[in-house]
């Protein structure tokens, strides 16, 4: 599932959002403020999301009280759209009105439709859609690049690490005022924040993209928010570090007994950032001007974002034993074409569905 957004897809959720609180109103006889309804008593977010699929057309999301229109209704009739959006809110008003654990298409979601006059057209929701490969030219390039990370010479494989980081900027910065689209996506489901999740989105962000943690009911995200191609790659970068770091806390636990508990452990995970970074040596000015433009979208994205560090406890011998192997770390997924994206071939690791 991928998370798109656009100046042009802001003004299409725009559109979204107000037809829906026309539905709402005047079909579901509800009280709809500007971005908020009422029901049974109790306040409701309506909030939208465009993404891109090969054959689902839209999804509601309880953990985040999210609904999502695939972007090829950006290209279908309003009433298309008007029905896609009577199919999700049904789906929204029965899980207020009956819990999360129901059939997706039951009785239940058949009696909604049915209270609010919506007939089959509604509850079956369905348009032909189509879907095209895209970058697979820069993607390429990288998935080469990312391969040859897997040579036994250190300084080799880090500079090939680095030359794609430099090639994702470079595309970027020639491309970025011919198309405006941003990719979002989400990843490394957790209970809660970690020091671990927060030391590898900082390394994401030298890959060219705007970490975010979206925190829904009972789960954490990691959301990846930047052009296709970079996100793409760091999602991959995400799934390999997420392996990555357990693999290296376990030989620092080897190598020095001491280190025990939770307070070593996520020093040692914020120093494998740290001593990662210092050796990424890609152009600072272009990093800052992209992450100013990413931080601006991730505002019109989540127009109530806030920032928040963790407060974990340090322990210095763990943070610089986290460092010293962090210098050494080397990105080694090897990277192998499937269709029009890329996949991780990794053989120590099995990789997250």
């Amino acid at each position: 599932m991928q998370i798109l957004y656009s100046n042009t897809i802001f003004t299409f959720l725009k559109r979204a959002r107000s037809l829906a609180r026309k539905i709402l109103s005047e079909e579901a006889a509800l009280e709809v403020g500007r971005s908020r309804f009422l029901m049974n008593r109790r306040s409701y977010p309506l909030h939208f999301v465009a993404f891109e699929h090969p054959s689902k057309l839209g999804y509601f999301q309880a953990d985040f009280y999210e609904i999502g229109i695939n972007k090829a209704f950006l290209f279908e009739s309003e009433e298309k759209l008007l029905d896609l959006l009577r199919h999700e809110l049904a789906h929204y008003l029965t899980f207020i009105e009956y819990g999360p654990h129901i059939p997706h298409h039951g009785s239940e979601f058949h009696s909604i439709c049915k209270k609010y006059g919506w007939g089959s057209e509604v509850s079956r929701a369905v348009v032909k859609i189509e879907r095209a490969a895209q970058n697979e030219k820069i993607l390429e390039k990288v998935r080469k690049l990312l391969s040859l990370a897997e040579s036994p010479h250190q300084r080799e494989a880090e500079a090939a690490t680095l030359k794609a980081q430099e090639l994702l900027l470079k595309y970027n910065l020639e491309l970025k005022e011919e198309c405006d689209e941003m990719l979002l996506v989400r990843i490394l489901p957790q209970k809660r924040s970690s020091a671990k999740l927060q030391a590898i989105s900082s390394i994401l962000r030298s890959f060219l993209v705007h970490p975010i943690f979206n925190h829904g009911k009972g789960v954490v995200y990691l959301e990846l928010l930047g052009e296709r191609v970079n996100v793409e790659v760091a999602e991959y970068v995400a799934h390999f570090l997420d392996k990555k770091f357990e693999l290296l806390w376990k030989q620092a636990k080897d190598e020095n007994p001491k280190l025990r508990g939770l307070a070593s452990k996520n020093s040692f995970f914020r120093g494998l950032s740290e001593g990662y970074l210092c050796k990424t040596q890609i152009d600072s000015h272009a990093l800052i001007k992209m992450e100013k433009q990413l931080i601006d979208i991730s505002r019109r994205v989540y127009p109530h974002l806030t920032s928040a560090r963790g407060l974990y406890k340090h322990n210095e011998a763990a943070a610089q034993m986290g460092q010293k192997k962090g210098k050494s770390l080397i990105i080694q997924p090897a990277v192998e074409k499937n269709k029009s994206r890329l996949r991780l071939s990794l053989p120590l690791f099995a990789k997250k569905s």
